[in-house]
C-alpha cells in the first residue's frame, strides 16, 4: 500500500529499520518488509514474524507522525525474536529507547443504544445489531431481544 503523502514510503520505513537493525542487532540477519496498513485500527504496528513483515498503521502514524521510528523499534525487538512484552521485552524496549505501549487513538463514536426489555440493560454499539440480551440468557432468547432505545449519529456518540 502507498504510503499518504505525508509519511514516509515503505522502501523508506524499510531502509530505517535496516539502520536500526545494523545498530541495535549488528550481525543479526534481521530482513523484514514493512508495510503501511489503513486497516490495523488497534495497535501502531505489528510484526508477522513468520512472514517476515511489519505492519504499520497509517491511521496510528497520521495522528502521530513522529512515532514512526519508535514503532519500527519496538517492532525490531520483536523481529529479532522476542514474543510478548514481559520482562525481557521490556529490558530490551529501554535499551532500544522505545516506548511498550503506543498512545491511544480516540476510539470511533457510538452509533446505537440497544437495551433488554426485561431488565434494561443498555448496550452501545457502532453497527445495527439483532442480539439478545446475554445478561438474562446465555443463549439466544427472542424474549430478550434487544431493542434499539437511541440512535446517536446526530449527537456525535454522545447520549442524548
Amino acid at each position: 500500500m502507498a504510503a499518504p503523502p505525508t509519511l514516509p514510503g515503505e522502501d523508506e520505513l524499510a531502509g530505517l529499520l535496516q539502520a536500526l537493525a545494523v545498530r541495535y542487532y549488528p550481525g543479526a540477519a534481521i530482513r523484514f518488509r514493512v508495510e503501511w496498513s489503513r486497516r490495523m485500527s488497534r495497535s501502531a504496528g505489528l510484526c508477522y514474524y513468520r512472514r517476515k513483515v511489519i505492519r504499520l498503521s497509517w491511521r496510528y502514524h497520521a495522528v502521530f507522525p513522529a512515532e514512526i521510528e519508535n514503532t519500527l523499534r519496538h517492532e525490531l525487538i520483536h523481529a529479532a525474536g522476542i514474543l510478548g512484552h514481559g520482562p525481557r521485552f521490556v529490558a530490551e524496549a529501554r535499551r532500544l529507547g522505545c516506548d511498550v505501549h503506543a498512545h491511544p487513538l480516540p476510539g470511533r463514536p457510538w452509533r446505537y443504544v440497544y437495551a433488554c426489555p426485561a431488565c434494561d440493560q443498555q448496550v452501545r454499539t457502532r453497527r445495527r445489531v439483532d442480539y439478545s440480551c446475554g445478561k438474562c440468557s446465555r443463549r439466544w432468547d427472542a424474549r430478550y431481544r434487544l431493542v434499539l432505545k437511541a440512535d446517536l449519529r446526530s449527537a456525535g456518540g454522545e447520549l442524548p
